[in-house]
């Protein structure tokens, strides 16, 4: 039988694949003495991404690395998490062909961002930096109106505490806006 390559070989690879496409992207990394692992720790645009990754030979494959992949997030260790299966056949790969093979084969991958929604694609290296780059882009986007809506609470809790203590302010104000007399803003009060 010729070679078979494990898990850990795969997860080298794949994190040289994304590495050549301009991810820095390390396997088997160390965060904290005591904490579990990712298979592949990548930064992409200043967000920790947790790669896990397992061959569709290993029993209920899609289950344990979709788990493996939520418990990064859920655990703070990434922003967003890859859950990927990698093809049977790619164990018996060349080693010399592997990097090649891996970077053009079709995997099956979950990029997470929410913990409790997953969605599984297929496709290529490629595939999957482009669905994390999706990923990035509504994290950034909810990430940038989130502090919007902060700043705008806070703003809008001061004019209102301004305003209570400013009865006159008040009547002034529902004149110029023409959206109540002074009796209907006593009424509401």
């Amino acid at each position: 039988m010729g070679e078979r390559h494990r898990e850990e070989v795969l997860n080298t690879v794949l994190a040289a694949c994304l590495g050549r496409r301009g991810v820095d992207a390390d396997p088997e990394t160390i965060l904290q003495k005591g904490r579990s692992r990712p298979d592949v720790m990548a930064v992409m645009r200043g967000l920790r991404c947790a790669v896990e990754g397992k061959v569709a030979d290993t029993p209920n494959a899609e289950l344990v690395v979709l788990a493996q992949a939520k418990s990064r997030v859920d655990q703070g260790v990434a922003h967003l998490a890859i859950a990927v299966v990698y093809p049977t056949y790619i164990r018996s790969v060349q080693f010399s062909r592997l990097p090649q093979e891996l970077g053009s084969a079709s995997l099956k991958f979950s990029v997470l961002t929410d913990p409790d929604n997953a969605t599984w694609h297929h496709g290529s290296v490629n595939e999957i930096l482009a669905e994390l780059r999706r990923a990035h882009d509504v994290i950034v986007r909810d990430d940038v109106l989130q502090q919007a809506v902060d700043t705008l609470n806070i703003g809008l809790a001061e004019v209102s505490s301004a305003l209570l203590d400013s009865g006159a302010t008040c009547d002034r104000l529902i004149k110029l806006l023409g959206i109540g007399t002074k009796g209907h803003a006593e009424t509401a009060v």
